[in-house]
C-alpha cells in the first residue's frame, strides 16, 4: 500500500520544516508551489519533498488542488491532502492502514481547526481529506468539496488519525466572497455553495446575508448542522426568536441552538427556562462540526450555574460553575463567580 501526501504552497517557509517532518513516513510527498519567493521551495527540497510548479489562472481552489493531486504518481493507492499549515500526528500511517479495509475509498478523522488560549482544542470536527488516488477530485471554486466521480464514496472513520491545523493569526482569503459568488452562479441549486456564500456575506456584514440564509433554508439538501447555523444567524440578524427554536429542532444533538435559547431566557431572567435549555445543551452528544461553537457547552454550564443559584439551588450551582471554570481556565469572570459562590456558601455554613 503506497500513501502519497499532496499540498499547495506559496511563501510558506515558516511551515515547511514542521510540515515535512510530520508526514515523513509517507511514500511520496509532493508540494505544488504556485510562486514562492521566500525560500519555501528550497526548504521543502532540503527535507526530501518533491516540489512541482503550477500556475492556475483564473485562480480557484478546486483547480489548484486538482493540479496538486495530479502531481502524485499514478501508482499511489491512498492520497492525503495535507495543507502546509497542518500537521498529521504521530501514528497516522498505522491508523490509515488499519481503517483502509476492502471497499473503503475515503476516510474521516479527527481534525482540530483552532486552539483555545490555554492550548487545548478549540473547534474540532471530522474531516475527509484521505481518499483513493484515483476516482476523486475537488469541486467548487472555494470551500471546495471532495467528490467521488467514479463509483460511490465509501467512508470509514480512522480511529487514531488526527490532523492539527495551525492557521496564521489574521489569515484570510480575500477572494472567498468573489469565488463563492462564482460557485453559486455555476451551481445555483447546490445548497452547500449557497450556505457558504450566506456565511461569507454575514462575515462581511453585508445586508444580503439574511436573504441568502433564507434562500439556503428554502433549498433541498444541506446538512442539519448547517441548517441550524443558518437559523441561529437569522435570529441574530432579525431578532425573531422562532429561528432559535428552529435551530434546536434542526440539530437537537448539537449544543448551539439550546445554548442560545438558554441565553435569551437568561436575559429575561426566566430561570426555569434557562435551566431546561442549558441542560439540553449539555446533553447534546454530536461531535463538533464546522458549524459548531466549541465553547457552547461551557457557556451552557455557566448559564445553568447562574440560573440554579438564582433559584436557591446553590450547591448544585457551584458544581456547575466549577465545571465551567475548569473548561475555560483563563476566563476571570468564571473564576470570580466560583470564588464568590464559595465565599457565600462558606459564610452561610459558618453562621
Amino acid at each position: 500500500m503506497k500513501i502519497g501526501i499532496y499540498a499547495l504552497a506559496k511563501n510558506e517557509i515558516k511551515h515547511a520544516a514542521q510540515w515535512s517532518e510530520s508526514c515523513r513516513e509517507a511514500d511520496v510527498r509532493v508540494v505544488t508551489d504556485t510562486g514562492s519567493t521566500d525560500g519555501t521551495v528550497e526548504a521543502l527540497e532540503a527535507a526530501g519533498v518533491t516540489v512541482a510548479r503550477g500556475y492556475v489562472c483564473p485562480w480557484r481552489w478546486d483547480d489548484a488542488h486538482n493540479l496538486s493531486l495530479n502531481h502524485l504518481p499514478p501508482d499511489i493507492d491512498i492520497a492525503i491532502r495535507l495543507d502546509l499549515d497542518e500537521r498529521i500526528q504521530p501514528g497516522w500511517r498505522e491508523a490509515v492502514e488499519r481503517a483502509w479495509t476492502d471497499g473503503v475509498n475515503n476516510l474521516r478523522y479527527h481534525y482540530v481547526w483552532s486552539w483555545a488560549p490555554d492550548g487545548s482544542e478549540g473547534l474540532a470536527f471530522h474531516c475527509d481529506r484521505v481518499h483513493s488516488r484515483h476516482g476523486f477530485r475537488w469541486a467548487q471554486a472555494t470551500h471546495e468539496g471532495l467528490v467521488c466521480w467514479s463509483g460511490e464514496k465509501v467512508q470509514a472513520f480512522a480511529e487514531g488519525l488526527q490532523i492539527h491545523h495551525h492557521r496564521d493569526a489574521g489569515k484570510k482569503h480575500v477572494t472567498d466572497l468573489t469565488l463563492l459568488e462564482v460557485a453559486v452562479r455555476e451551481a445555483p441549486h447546490d445548497a452547500r455553495a449557497q450556505w457558504y456564500l450566506a456565511r461569507e456575506l454575514d462575515y462581511a456584514w453585508r445586508t444580503e446575508a439574511a436573504d441568502a440564509f433564507r434562500k439556503y433554508l428554502g433549498m433541498p439538501g444541506g446538512t442539519a448542522t448547517e441548517r441550524s447555523y443558518a437559523e441561529r444567524s437569522l435570529y441574530r440578524l432579525t431578532g425573531d426568536e422562532q429561528h432559535l427554536h428552529n435551530a434546536a429542532k434542526e440539530a437537537p444533538g448539537e449544543p448551539d441552538g439550546w445554548e442560545r435559547l438558554a441565553f435569551v431566557n437568561y436575559q429575561r431572567r426566566e430561570w426555569n427556562n434557562v435551566i431546561g435549555f442549558a441542560r439540553q445543551a449539555n446533553a447534546a452528544d454530536w461531535p463538533g462540526t464546522h458549524c459548531t461553537d466549541p465553547h457552547a457547552p461551557t457557556k451552557a454550564l455557566d448559564l445553568l450555574a447562574v440560573a440554579l443559584w438564582e433559584l436557591g439551588q446553590r450547591h448544585e450551582a457551584l458544581r456547575h460553575a466549577r465545571q465551567a471554570a475548569a473548561r475555560w481556565p483563563l476566563d476571570e469572570r468564571l473564576a470570580n463567580n466560583v470564588a464568590a459562590m464559595e465565599r457565600i456558601l462558606s459564610a452561610g455554613a459558618a453562621a
